[in-house]
């Protein structure tokens, strides 16, 4: 699929008229910066991602991507979601160290999410054969995107039937476009100038005006190659620095050193005139994004955990009067489908779980033996004295046998 880059007015009208205007408005800020970034990636050989601008159809999320593609060129620069594997492959390619612009992710097959934005991150498409049986050459790219949706892609990995995990939620993060200041994407407007007008306005700089920026920072970026790279680099780790809390877990980190990255871009495109923003904008914009993702978050560590621990008690919500008999020998109300047992201590009820229950239903789409870890290092789980994560217990009705004994602090975590 090729690339079409075009340009059209100046790079001085751009500025004026596009860049200059989005000045104190984070998400705006944050795409336009991550334009830039996109031409940092391969400098600093950092890896590839994305940012996902989650939000209602009218929040703005358009006028964000006009903004960041009028860095390389005309509107028909965005791409859509919907395509085919090896469609989006050929786009990618062609996109290699620039910026990926996608719209709408709810038109990505949800069979197809969770593989697809390994697919994009990574860097590289599918292992093919040719008619003879031999390994085709495979593409490969290095590239930021930016998307946008109603959904995010966790809610298209959940609505397959899967879970989503901690490496996709690196690889893509999810940042609401809603700003929260009562303007959908805006933090604030001009005076006298409502949200829509405001984006109306944008968008038509950006259709008078684009293609400029990116050659201008490259030029630059030629010329100061080596220093460049330092510069990024060091801004990089202090970013990270600065905004990482203790005990933060490596997937915080990775996700701060690609908002640095952001940060930085967009800082030395402002150093280089290209911007109009005064000095520290982009570093603001990026940072407060980064806070928010931050705290979106169920905590600081892997997210595996606190969703293998929701998985559980979702389960224990849901199931916990129906599928589970109570500890009474003289209960007789049959458990259709049963997963388990259930006896109270008090006004607390600790769970039975059945083993094989445990492992296909509790646990679908996790790895049995991480969510036990995960439940006995909270707390949740009472091991046996041997430390296995099954207890061997006489269960009411049935033979002694192994089971998963899930305790009352599930409801506490």
């Amino acid at each position: 699929d090729g690339l079409t880059l075009a340009q059209k007015g100046t790079l001085e009208s751009w500025r004026e008229t596009v860049c200059q205007p989005c000045a104190g408005n984070s998400r705006l800020v944050l795409a336009i910066s991550t334009a830039f970034a996109a031409l940092c990636v391969g400098i600093v050989d950092s890896e590839g991602g994305g940012l996902h601008l989650k939000g209602d159809s009218s929040t703005g999320k358009s006028t964000a991507q006009r903004v960041a593609v009028s860095v390389f060129s005309a509107p028909r620069y965005k791409r859509s979601w919907r395509t085919t594997d090896n469609g989006l492959e050929s786009i990618c390619f062609a996109h290699n160290h620039m910026l990926l612009v996608l719209d709408e992710i709810g038109e990505l097959d949800p069979k197809h999410a969770a593989a697809t934005a390994y697919m994009l991150a990574n860097g590289a498409g599918k292992s093919r054969a040719n008619r003879e049986g031999n390994a085709k050459g495979t593409k490969t790219w290095t590239l930021l995107f930016l998307s946008s949706g109603e959904k995010g892609l966790s809610d298209l990995v959940l609505e397959s039937g899967k879970t989503a995990m901690a490496g996709q939620e690196v690889r893509i993060c999810d940042i609401a476009a809603d700003a929260g200041q009562g303007f959908g994407v805006f933090d604030a407007l001009p005076p006298g100038v409502s949200g829509a007008e405001f984006s109306d306005q944008l968008k038509s700089a950006a259709e008078a005006n684009y293609g400029h920026a990116a050659p201008a920072f490259i030029e630059h970026a030629a010329k100061e190659f080596d220093s460049l790279r330092t510069r990024l680099r060091e801004a990089q780790s202090e970013f990270c620095t600065a905004v990482i809390p203790s005990k933060a877990s490596g997937q915080v980190s990775r996700v701060a050193a690609r908002f640095g990255l952001i940060a930085q871009a967009g800082e030395v495109a402002t150093a280089w005139g290209l911007t109009g923003w005064r000095p520290g904008e982009a570093m603001q914009a990026a940072k407060r994004c980064f806070e928010e993702w931050l705290g979106a978050r169920a905590s600081v560590g892997d997210s595996e955990t606190p969703a293998m621990i929701a998985q559980v008690r979702g389960f224990l919500e849901l199931h916990g009067e129906s599928r589970f008999s109570p500890w009474l020998p003289e209960h007789d109300r049959p458990t259709i489908n049963r997963a388990g047992f259930w006896k109270t201590s008090g006004e607390s009820k600790t769970f039975y779980v059945l083993r094989e229950t445990f492992k296909r239903e509790v646990c679908k789409g996790m790895e049995a033996k991480a969510v036990a870890k995960a439940l006995r290092d909270a707390g949740a789980l009472k091991p046996e004295s041997d430390g296995s994560p099954t207890r061997n217990e006489s269960l009411p009705g049935m033979p002694k046998q192994r089971c998963y004994v899930i305790l009352p602090k599930i409801w506490e975590l």
